[in-house]
């Protein structure tokens, strides 16, 4: 009988000419382009089915019906292919540091930013939020904590930021000289590639997901209530021998609120924030092609809300993209990928920072509304948050981002020369920005007693000078790139060799304009006309820079067991003087394969592939401002003459026309192995690299009373030393069962080998202070040594308070005597701590797969780095602050191993906040980044509409194991905690392909 089917890849992508045989016969065929076969068999027989690259599937026939045959990739048989600058390479022959994510990892994860999405993705990649904010939420990512990395997006610089998940096919992570120096002046931090999708050969595919996340915070402190409060108050006044401020009797009234009006428990918190927010993401995608035209065009949209009770802070973002490949003959093939994209950004005008700060001090035991809605004027800060945000009462912030980015390409293949091709690209991209800042006056009220009624005033936002003001600014950039290049690639009998040779343009212009204006006629008018015309402002600006580059790139192996490669860019950038705006970044790069020797035979059965390898290169950074060659001037200096103000202008500093771009040497040591069928995989990575001619300025070593500032210079020297290692375990254990796992370790850190600083004539001092030849970005201060637990104790102690020790009490920091001289003073101070950057990360990605369903886990930590508290964050009362729940263990005399020093009246105590060690908290974490697990429904019928349905329910950033006990994120972006925190979230969605 005739047996019919068709054989699909695991995304029901057809596979066209797979091999069909009958098992024990010579009767086979191969499918057609839409993967379709048909063969004589019969029942009972045994059909094996082949594909390269695919686990091979024996299926036993035991009817008519048409088969439906799913290979699974076989990921261990394929030699990947990996992007690198300008082209890529197949991994087997990759011998520089290269890691790679593929858009599966991404797309598990429900964030909106995908900087959001790549920690623990990649070993050599920090990625540090520091902020769960709606629109400014992005990560901040450094390949090997060497600084700001060069993001290119399908070959032109671009903000990952701004793409959708389901827009990439790949990243890779250029980490070394040797991948990276092609890149020239842009190159020196490390480069991210981002390669959007492809059509694929096949029928139309359409897909469809979506995803409903709920976002709740994943660590913040509880604030202390109105008896908390009045309990911390009356022990500050104690300690300085006053009488307390409450009595018992009142503080029994806050706790039991039988009177709310004059003894609240105002939650201020629950007033702001509510307990879940809310976000979604869609995406609809249509791919397929032919041999001649393949297309993938993707539209998405993403609405991003808070964590507010009020409805006014949002992120929208709306994407669309189209790729198209194009054989116009058979060596003319042409691409086109065109982007677009559109983002909103609407927040109340209290930025995150202000509203957690208003919100520390706004006091319990004020009321936020009197009974009948009117809203209370504050006893302490004049600004009431809750009404305040609500409906925009004190204004909004308003922004709109549009970019556009057109690339396009046309590669020719030389059939006259085997392997020769020529290729010319060119790239636009646009980004316009548009901003809003409208902030008002608003009313509150107290109750006149004697009256009944209510004395108004007004309130104005943090920062405004007048009772309405606006500030509207607009921006455009045009980055342009045009490349011209030649490519050979030939093999000659056991000899490989390949070549490139590229010309790049780039351009960048732009301009900015500002405008402001105050005391507006009406709020109701928000518009820069209605304002008044005394102390307007306008501003604005032109900018532009060219670079120009040359690169060159020569490989060659021998049997893909030696390899050798090397690599050139001559650079010029216009931010320097003539005769300094060129520069030579040369890299060279060896390997060798060790599991193609003959004498590694015998081990090929458990190790598959053994590679060693190794670079050096130069690379560049010229991410400084421009022009420092050229003497300039400031228009915006004020004196007053006659009680009026006369502008005036000024040098900016002293041209220094001997400044260029810093220079990055990377050595790296490498070595991958496969071992046991390449079912498991092993990279390791030893790298150095010395910056040397950093551009700083010389402020340390020069006087002020020199009397004008000074252009920056290359003179400091840094040195980062450090290795990663990734492990990978992938196995198919049968049809149904498969199983995953990757640990990533990544380990750096830099040295100070100079940068100015004053020098210090007290030797002791010079050694604990001094940063040349140390680690960067150490703190330093005074080493803490518990509490005084007795008078007796203070009086016998070093004097640390420059008065005989009399302002001191039990419970104040102890300070260690480091040089013995029993005064305790700035020469007490030394290094301490790890820094406030981490210098090691850690994740592990483990996945389970059977039959339709799918669990993975991917927990992520960081390490080697240290949280400083500070101001607030020490202590209640501070500035007017209400205080945080953790800082209720403080010393007295019955809690005398308290984590805190005794209270002090005003919340300060010059002795106890002094910069020291006290206030540090170890960031080392782990945190339980992502949980997915999804349900696949079994593949259509033949009469069925879907290719695939899957449900999905995913986890981000459920909680964290941290090392100190205090309610903040271990990545927090402030010491006093007045930020927006990280969120975490419950996600549920579903994809669907027709």
């Amino acid at each position: 009988m005739s047996v019919t089917g068709l054989v699909t890849d695991s995304e029901s992508q057809p596979l066209p000419n797979a091999s069909i045989f009958v098992k024990g016969t010579s009767i086979g065929v191969q499918s057609d382009f839409d993967g379709n076969f048909s063969v004589q068999a019969s029942k009972g027989d045994i059909l094996v089915i082949s594909y390269l690259g695919f686990f091979t599937r024996e299926v036993t026939i035991l009817d008519a019906k048409r088969l439906e045959i799913v290979l699974k990739e076989d990921a261990a048989s394929l030699d990947e292919i990996v992007v690198v600058g300008y082209g890529t390479k197949s991994k087997t022959k990759l011998i520089s540091a290269v890691s790679t994510i593929n858009a599966k990892a991404l797309k598990d994860q429900p964030v909106a930013n995908v900087s959001n999405a790549l920690e623990g993705l990649a070993s050599g990649l920090f990625v540090t939020q520091s902020s769960g904010e709606p629109g400014f939420s992005n990560s901040s990512f450094e390949v090997r904590n060497f600084g700001a990395a060069l993001v290119i997006i399908d070959g032109a610089p671009g903000d990952l930021n701004q793409l959708d998940p389901n827009e990439i096919d790949n990243i890779s992570v250029l980490k070394d000289a040797a991948a990276a120096a092609v890149y020239g002046v842009q190159g020196g931090n490390g480069v991210v590639l981002i390669t959007t999708k492809k059509g694929k050969i096949g029928k139309p595919k359409l897909s469809y997901s979506n995803q409903f996340t709920f976002t709740a915070f994943t660590a913040y402190p509880e604030y202390l209530s109105s008896a908390e409060r009045g309990e911390v108050l009356n022990e500050g006044l104690r300690n300085s021998n006053q009488n307390p401020f409450y009595t018992e009797e009142e503080i029994a009234l806050f706790k039991d609120g039988t009177d709310p009006i004059n003894y609240p428990n105002t939650d201020w918190r629950g007033l702001v924030l509510k307990d879940w927010g809310f976000q979604q993401q869609h995406n609809l995608n249509l791919s397929g092609g032919t041999e001649k035209v393949k297309y993938f065009v993707s539209t998405g949209y993403v609405s991003q809300g808070s964590n507010y009770n009020a409805d006014v802070l949002s992120f929208q973002r709306f994407n669309l993209r189209a790729n198209v490949n194009a054989a116009i003959t058979d060596e003319l093939n042409l691409t086109v990928n065109m982007g677009a994209r559109r983002q909103l950004n609407e927040a109340p005008a209290y930025s995150a920072y202000n509203v957690f700060r208003e919100l520390s001090r706004s006091l319990p035991n004020d009321l936020a509304y009197y009974p009948d809605g009117t809203p209370a004027r504050l006893s302490v800060t004049p600004n009431h948050i809750v009404e305040g945000i609500n409906d925009f009462n004190a204004g909004y912030y308003r922004a709109r981002n549009n970019n556009f980015d057109a690339k396009i390409s046309l590669k020719w293949d030389v059939k006259q020369v085997e392997g020769l091709s020529f290729k010319s690209y060119a790239s636009i991209v646009y980004n316009n920005n548009f901003s809003k800042n409208w902030g008002k006056s608003y009313d509150l009220f107290t109750l006149n007693r004697q009256t009944g009624n209510y004395d108004a005033f007004s309130a104005m936002p943090e920062g405004a000078v007048s009772e309405t003001v606006l500030l509207q600014t607009t921006n455009y950039t045009n980055h342009y790139v045009l490349q011209e290049s030649a490519m050979y690639d030939r093999t000659f009998g056991s000899h490989n060799v390949s070549g490139l040779f590229l010309a790049e343009i780039q351009k960048i212009q732009g301009q900015d304009f500002s405008a402001s204006r105050q005391d507006f006629q009406s709020t109701l008018i928000d518009q820069l006309f209605a304002g008044s015309l005394e102390n307007q402002i306008a501003n604005g600006g032109e900018f532009r820079q060219n670079r120009l580059g040359f690169v060159g790139r020569l490989s060659y192996d021998y049997q893909s067991k030696y390899f050798f490669e090397s690599t050139y860019r001559y650079d010029g950038s216009s931010r320097f003087a003539p005769g300094n705006e060129w520069g030579l970044f040369p890299s060279v790069s060896a390997g060798w394969r060790i599991s193609e020797e003959a004498f590694f035979t015998p081990l090929k059965n458990t190790i598959s592939n053994l590679k060693l390898r190794a670079s050096v290169g130069t690379a560049g950074n010229d991410g400084t401002s421009a022009y420092q060659w050229l003497s300039g001037f400031n228009y915006n200096l004020f004196y007053a003459i006659n009680d009026t103000a006369i502008p005036t202008i000024d040098n900016t500093a002293l041209p220094n026309k001997d400044i260029t771009w810093e220079t990055n040497t990377t050595y790296d040591v490498g070595l991958d192995v496969d071992l046991f069928g390449r079912d498991l995989k092993f990279s390791f990575d030893y790298f150095f690299r010395k910056r040397e001619d950093v551009i700083a300025g010389a402020n340390a070593s020069v006087p002020s009373t020199l009397g004008v500032a000074l252009a920056d210079q290359n003179f400091y020297e840094f040195s980062n030393e450090g290795f990663e290692f990734s492990l990978n375990y992938n196995k198919q254990i049968n049809d149904n069962f498969k199983v995953s796992s990757i640990l990533n370790f990544s380990k750096s850190r830099e040295k100070a080998v100079f940068i100015d600083e004053t020098l210090q004539e007290d030797l002791f001092m010079r050694g604990n202070l001094t940063e040349t030849g140390g680690y960067t970005g150490l703190r330093r201060g005074y080493i803490s040594d518990g509490f005084f637990q007795s008078p007796e104790e203070i009086t016998q102690y070093a004097i640390q308070d420059n008065n005989g020790n009399s302002s001191l009490q039990p419970g104040d920091i102890k300070y260690v005597d480091l040089n013995g001289d029993n005064v305790i003073d700035v020469k007490d101070q030394k290094v301490f701590g790890n820094g406030s950057k981490a210098t090691t990360n850690y994740s592990l990605n483990f996945g389970v797969e059977y039959k339709n369903f799918a669990l993975s886990v991917l927990l992520t930590g960081a390490a080697g780095y240290d949280i400083y508290l500070e101001g607030e964050a020490q202590s209640p009362l501070r500035n007017g602050f209400n205080g945080y729940d953790y800082q209720l263990d403080y010393w007295t005399p019955e809690n005398t191993g308290a984590r805190f020093p005794r209270i002090s009246n005003g919340g300060f105590n010059e002795n106890n906040y002094r910069y020291s060690d006290f206030w540090i908290r170890q960031g080392k974490h782990i945190r339980f980044k992502n949980i997915n697990f999804s349900y696949t429904l079994p593949k259509r019928t033949e009469n069925s509409t879907f290719d695939e349905i899957k449900f999905f329910c995913t986890g981000q950033n459920l909680f964290v194991i941290k090392d100190f006990e205090e309610d903040f994120d271990p990545q927090t972006g402030s010491g006093l905690g007045w930020y927006y925190p990280q969120t975490k979230s419950i996600t549920f969605g579903i994809n669907v392909s027709l």
